[in-house]
């Protein structure tokens, strides 16, 4: 979690655009008013640049690497280029359990959002409001002392919670992950 005293991390800086890295534990953007990526980035920018845009984003309880436009030019290409799947992303996160190797390989879900909430669900593809959701997955490792597994994780579409929800769903949520069944983590 940042305090509001903490400088968010700047991985590269191509002047239109920013690659920084997001803690765990703070939304992306967020309501005015409460803290956010956003605003820390805000502040810390705050004498090179009042524009940024954000082409994807992170939840809250992950922390990863994200790419920030900090011009309207480059906030339209680059979304462009995610809106058109040019961007391949690749998460790797920690789930509870022991993954076997017959499942693993590309799952295929279907998805709807739950209306005013910030949660989703998986239903029949039939179902109202239901998205074909998409991900390859394949193991790293797996940590006997703790059982977990680590898996790579590459979203052909993008859901919201989708990685989160197909984890939980296959009885491997993702470590941190209260929301969707994972175990709380201190600290």
């Amino acid at each position: 979690m940042c305090n509001s005293n903490q400088n968010i991390k700047i991985l590269w800086d191509g002047n239109a655009a920013l690659v920084v890295h997001k803690p765990a534990g703070i939304a992306t953007q967020a309501a005015k008013g409460i803290q956010s990526l956003e605003t820390l980035l805000r502040t810390q920018l705050a004498g090179r640049t009042d524009y940024l845009a954000f082409p994807h984003r992170l939840d809250r309880p992950v922390s990863g690497v994200l790419l920030v436009a900090t011009r309207k030019r480059a906030a339209r290409l680059l979304s462009a280029q995610f809106a058109s799947r040019k961007v391949t992303k690749t998460y790797h996160a920690w789930v509870m359990g022991k993954v076997d190797v017959q499942q693993l390989g590309l799952w295929v879900d279907h998805m709807r959002k739950i209306t005013d909430q910030s949660h989703a669900e998986i239903v029949q593809s039939g179902s109202q409001g239901a998205r074909t959701a998409e991900t390859k997955v394949s193991l790293q490792r797996y940590d006997g002392a703790t059982n977990r597994s680590l898996l790579e994780l590459s979203p052909l579409t993008g859901r919201m919670h989708q990685l989160r929800l197909q984890t939980a769903r296959r009885g491997f949520p993702i470590i941190g992950d209260w929301q969707y069944g994972g175990q709380k983590v201190v600290d």
